[in-house]
């Protein structure tokens, strides 16, 4: 990348990776943890009780994920929801809170990310999706075989896809602007522009 450093790499807690990084690249680029990794360990930090059955998630998300909000805003809605909730002795929940600078949005806004967000989706993505067809049990044969279960459903996903994106909509001849965008974009695309063009026409007011 013609000697230059990059600005920021999403990680996990590993000790390892901490120290790879940090031996490799120095100060020059800023760690962050993966949120994702973080916000999934919680049903077994907290108990699967209290994640599923009330609305401790939905409060904390609230406050992890803004990204509008002053850390000292952060940390009043983290101590509030943390004490509504019985959780002021969680080792676990302290050690992310004395950690809050390295996943928490609040304090890097000023951080490029390049639309990374704050978490290594790409990976966890794929991880997900071999996850369904795998367990840490299956022989080498049973491996190959669902391997290639998942390589065939891939397959037939990206086909169905294709072949959506090339299908001629009704609203191809519509107009000469419908022609035109339906040459260019997908129609996903299309539905997605026309959705926000009409709730453009229904808020913009125009004064004289």
């Amino acid at each position: 990348m013609s000697n230059k450093y990059p600005v920021c790499i999403i990680i996990d807690q590993d000790r390892g990776i901490r120290s790879g990084v940090k031996t490799v690249f120095g100060d020059k680029t800023q760690r962050r943890y993966c949120m994702w990794h973080i916000m999934k360990k919680l049903p077994d930090k907290i108990g699967t009780m209290l994640y599923r059955e009330t609305n401790f998630m939905k409060e904390l998300c609230s406050c992890v994920w803004a990204e509008d909000i002053e850390p000292s805003e952060f940390e009043e809605r983290w101590c509030s929801v943390i004490s509504s909730y019985g959780l002021t002795d969680n080792e676990w929940l302290d050690t992310m809170f004395d950690k809050r600078a390295y996943w928490i949005p609040a304090y890097f806004r000023d951080l490029f990310m390049g639309g990374l967000m704050r978490t290594t989706s790409r990976s966890e993505s794929e991880n997900s999706f071999f996850g369904n067809f795998m367990n840490p049990h299956l022989t080498l044969v049973e491996f190959l075989m669902r391997y290639e279960s998942a390589m065939d459903a891939q397959r037939w996903k990206q086909s169905n896809l294709i072949a959506e994106s090339k299908t001629p909509s009704r609203s191809r001849n519509a107009s000469p602007f419908g022609k035109t965008r339906f040459e260019f974009y997908t129609p996903g695309d299309v539905f997605e522009f026309k959705n926000e063009w009409v709730v453009a026409c229904f808020t913009v007011v125009l004064k004289y």
